[in-house]
């Protein structure tokens, strides 16, 4: 009987050597199960502010830790994060809220450190991975049958067959919650092993491509209220009060407004500028001008634009233009834009396919504001109507879709040297109002530290604009004549055919007057000569004169098969006369 029982007591030895590597691997297996230690027990590196405090919000990572490991899981974690403080404009990107306005986050700068934190989460989600039902039921039965297996185990070659058949029985159930165990460790680690990898950089692209469909808008749902400017300390409100008089108000930073711009000065409504309005006196002595100015500049804290103008503001240097748009701009702060003169002038026109880097960042400004043209620069007439005409604009980033933009913005420019404005006609010229800044400051009068004295007093000069804003509400532009005939000399100038014609011929429209092609651009160029203008071809001077002579009431005809001018004669001073001298500087 020895020999027999040997066999059996080799095969209860394995079964006991197994059934004890296994319930030691249980016990191994339940300790790397176990929880992830809490930001108290101090294991894990948790990220902290700069007080100490741990910033990680365990329900947000309990409510993360159920969504899959994708990247549109990935997607909706940033949402579950920091939803309420992102949205994506379309053809713009994204844009984050700061407690006061939504910035326009271009280069992601704001946007990119809310995905990194994002991800980093994501290792905190193991503490919240959960078995399933059927995992949970295996490990509770084998924690229940665990003391008795050991009782078992402990008999030794002492149990009967009934304790065998029980310890095997026991064995399984330990091995199966063995196992529940393993699986549902494995997936805390798996989840340990997804926040590495979704720290790529193509990870969190994926991550923020996934979510932007979330939280989409259209351009024009922001900064849509025309009458809101946004301050440091609220948002003011131009309204009518219940006299049907145009009023202010402010209210609390609200971002269901949708507020993208900030004027980064406290609206504080005792505040005064004294400093301002002796250096404007200073700079536009004339009352009407001055007053004007007012309205305009209170015109463009709103983003109105049915007014369908720009100002060019106009005069040499040390007048005082650069340093009040300058403070105006720097009040004024998101609101307002640069771009380059270039984007103005010249002839040549965009490709339909060409990015508009330079137009970007219009949307939401009231001010925009043009560099300094160079001397003999050029409107481009079609590209100034477009942006005056209040109409909708397209724009787009390098790499984008178009987008449809209504302009909100007042172009200003500024300069010592007026563009050329080749085209004659009301379209170009009703949008044009040049305000002359005829005063020159000495150069021993010059404060250099005035602009520093003006931002000083930018709580003052707000309230001066908020004046001239409901000024304008309830009076219009109301143009005073100064600028009025500023602008007629600056059409004039700019005119040489129309200079011409008013300078140099006498118009009667009476066919007996007559003149040729070629005795008219012999006048016209010893007009040019004298008035200091370009002289234009012969060719070019051809071309744009029977446009000019409709305009001017006399016409083109024939006579002996000659082209000819009737209605028009040039006057005697301009004739042709040999014993004339052009001027020089007599050598």
């Amino acid at each position: 009987m020895a020999d027999d029982d040997a066999p059996r007591e080799r095969l209860g030895e394995a079964i006991e050597d197994a059934i004890e590597d296994a319930i030691a691997g249980a016990f191994r297996r339940d300790d790397a199960a176990a929880d992830p230690p809490t930001p108290e027990e101090g294991s894990l590196p948790v990220p902290v502010e700069d007080d100490g405090e741990p910033v990680i919000d365990w329900e947000m990572v309990e409510i993360c830790s159920a969504e899959p490991e994708t990247d549109i899981g990935n997607g909706r974690r940033f949402l579950i994060w920091h939803g309420d403080r992102v949205v994506s404009i379309e053809g713009l990107g994204w844009a984050v809220h700061d407690g006061k306005r939504w910035y326009l986050d271009y280069f992601e700068s704001a946007v990119r450190p809310l995905a990194h934190k994002t991800v980093e989460a994501i290792r905190f989600e193991a503490k919240y991975i959960e078995p399933t039902q059927d995992e949970a039921d295996a490990m509770a039965l084998a924690d229940e049958h665990r003391l008795r297996l050991r009782e078992l185990i402990k008999k030794g070659r002492s149990r009967d067959m009934q304790d065998e058949a029980e310890l095997f029985e026991l064995g399984n159930i330990v091995a199966a919650g063995e196992k529940a165990a393993a699986e549902v460790g494995d997936r805390k680690s798996k989840r340990a092993r997804y926040a590495k990898t979704s720290a790529s950089s193509g990870k969190m692209d994926n991550m923020m491509n996934e979510a932007k469909c979330y939280r989409s808008r259209p351009v024009g749902v922001l900064d849509s209220d025309p009458y809101a400017i946004n301050v440091a300390n609220g948002t003011i409100r131009l309204y009518r009060n219940d006299d049907k008089l145009w009023a202010w108000r402010i209210d609390e930073h609200d971002r269901a407004d949708l507020i993208s711009k900030l004027a980064p000065v406290e609206f504080l409504p005792e505040a005064e500028c004294p400093i301002f309005l002796s250096f404007i006196e200073t700079v536009l002595p004339d009352d009407d001008v001055r007053a004007f100015m007012k309205r305009y500049l209170g015109y463009c804290l709103t983003a109105l634009t049915h007014e369908q103008v720009f100002t060019f503001l106009y005069g040499m240097g040390r007048n005082g233009k650069s340093t009040l748009v300058d403070v105006i701009c720097r009040i004024l702060g998101d609101y307002t834009t640069t771009v380059p003169f270039e984007t103005l002038a010249g002839d040549d026109r965009r490709k339909g396919s060409e990015a508009t880097p330079d137009l970007v960042r219009v949307p939401g400004a009231r001010i925009v504001r043009a560099s300094e043209p160079e001397s003999g620069m050029k409107f481009r007439e079609s590209m100034v109507k477009s942006l005056t005409s209040g109409e909708p604009i397209l724009i787009r980033r390098m790499r984008e879709e178009f987008i449809e933009i209504y302009p909100t913005f007042k172009l200003i420019v500024s300069g010592n040297h007026r563009p050329d404005i080749r085209g004659g006609d009301d379209g170009i010229w009703r949008r044009v109002l040049l305000v002359p800044f005829e005063v020159q400051i000495p150069k021993d009068q010059i404060d250099r530290q005035l602009p520093e004295k003006l931002w000083a007093e930018r709580s003052g000069i707000l309230n001066w604009l908020i004046q001239g804003a409901l000024s304008y509400l309830e009076e219009g532009l109301k143009v005073p004549d100064a600028v009025r005939a500023a602008t007629d000399d600056y059409r004039e100038q700019s005119d040489p055919y129309g200079a011409f014609l008013k300078g140099a011929c006498s118009i009667s429209g009476h066919d007996e007057d007559v003149e040729t092609p070629g005795e008219l651009y012999a006048a016209f160029k010893r007009f040019c000569e004298r008035q200091g203008f370009f002289c234009v071809s012969v060719s070019t001077f051809n071309k744009a004169l029977p446009e000019k002579a409709a305009a001017f009431g006399f016409r083109k005809a024939k006579s002996n098969g000659l082209s000819v001018y009737r209605g028009i004669r040039v006057l005697d001073e301009f004739k042709y006369d040999p014993s004339y001298t052009p001027p020089g500087d007599g050598y």
